[in-house]
């Protein structure tokens, strides 16, 4: 596939959520990864996730124009609309379920559910967002953090007492790539200065949230860019983009650089991780391969294929025409799909993507 042809599916899938925000018989639900440090759920019971990133960790910011509201988007879980993109659960709340508690409430939510489901943090992540502001009006990870500032100041959800036992988790910048890559930046240079750029920001963001009294910090390392659907569409789903997953690796290793080496020595109180999700999706792919040549599955045996995708030009997952019919396609089984869409893990994705992670001493850091 031309490199044109690749901008415009990876840009254009990012815009068709953002566009329609307005800027922008199912198997039983998939049981969460299981460890073996239980004692770690009891750590404190005041323990609160604070979390901010872009779809990947949204659990119901978007608008609810935005596709991650549309069917057929939480058909696994919780069995309808529920505005995260997946079919089910994200890498959210995979994450609060390893630390005991029950996924963060949406901040989109705060002043329409109870008390009692703050007690867990709160969700800042909004889909189609990213470190710098990307395609539309939602809020870019300085403004996410500006709405937790807000919230501290107020002390009406959270204290500062509160922040004592918390954790912060960051997942976004595949959409700053989305949103360089839409800008015409198209060569490796261009991308390596984006790369320091937006991991310059990130970090200056991290300090920021340490400084406010977070004392333990994940983030997650940049996915395998060249492996995300727009760029194996070409080979009929089988192989990754070397090209972009170099890209991704580059950034991978300068956020490692600065997060690990530079931040972490200057503050030796704090808990600062980064969470691998390149080798956990590339273990992953490789594990739901080996199932899928011996399983006689029929998502085509190829654990890369979208489950969900649009039927003709224009259209993409959760499309409807303007008479209201269904404009996508379905794969049969989407709890043995890898990727749900053409950007976003299915459940069973996220699944196996955090079942890799917990295979790496990094995350237990956290509890």
């Amino acid at each position: 596939m031309e490199k044109q042809t690749i901008f415009f599916w990876f840009g254009f899938f990012l815009l068709f959520i953002l566009i329609n925000s307005n800027v922008f018989t199912v198997e039983a639900e998939k049981e969460l990864p299981k460890h073996n440090h239980h004692h770690h759920h009891n750590r404190s019971s005041n323990l609160k996730l604070f979390v901010f990133g872009d779809s990947y960790a949204d659990t119901g910011n978007s608008r609810t124009t935005a596709v991650s509201w549309k069917t057929p988007y939480g058909i696994t879980f919780p069995r309808k609309p529920a505005g995260r993109f997946s079919d089910g659960r994200v890498l959210t709340d995979y994450l609060a379920s390893f630390l005991g508690i029950k996924s963060p409430v949406a901040y989109r939510w705060r002043k329409s559910v109870t008390k009692s489901k703050l007690k867990y943090g709160m969700n800042f992540a909004f889909g189609g967002t990213g470190v710098f502001n990307t395609f539309g009006n939602e809020p870019n990870m300085s403004t996410q953090i500006d709405f937790f500032r807000q919230l501290l100041d107020q002390q009406q959800f959270y204290t500062k007492q509160d922040l004592k036992t918390s954790i912060a988790f960051i997942s976004l910048a595949g959409n700053d790539y989305a949103a360089h890559i839409a800008k015409g930046a198209n060569n490796m240079e261009d991308l390596k200065n984006a790369s320091r750029t937006i991991v310059d920001q990130l970090c200056t963001n991290v300090k920021r949230l340490q400084s406010m009294g977070v004392p333990k910090i994940a983030v997650t390392a940049l996915e395998p860019l060249g492996c995300l659907p727009p760029f194996t569409a070409s080979s009929s789903f089988q192989n990754c983009s070397t090209t972009w997953n170099s890209v991704s690796q580059y950034h991978n290793q300068i956020l490692q650089q600065k997060i690990v080496q530079n931040l972490n020595n200057e503050s030796e109180k704090n808990e600062l991780v980064v969470l691998d999700l390149h080798s956990s999706f590339m273990s992953a792919f490789k594990i739901m391969q080996k199932i899928n040549d011996t399983g006689n599955l029929t998502l085509e045996n190829n654990a890369m294929k979208p489950c969900c995708v649009g039927i003709g030009t224009g259209f993409s997952c959760g499309s409807v025409d303007e008479r209201g019919a269904t404009k996508y396609s379905l794969c049969k089984e989407p709890e043995l799909s890898f990727f749900w869409d053409m950007i976003h893990p299915s459940q069973n994705g996220w699944h196996a993507v955090f079942s890799e992670l917990l295979q790496h001493s990094s995350l237990y850091k956290l509890v």
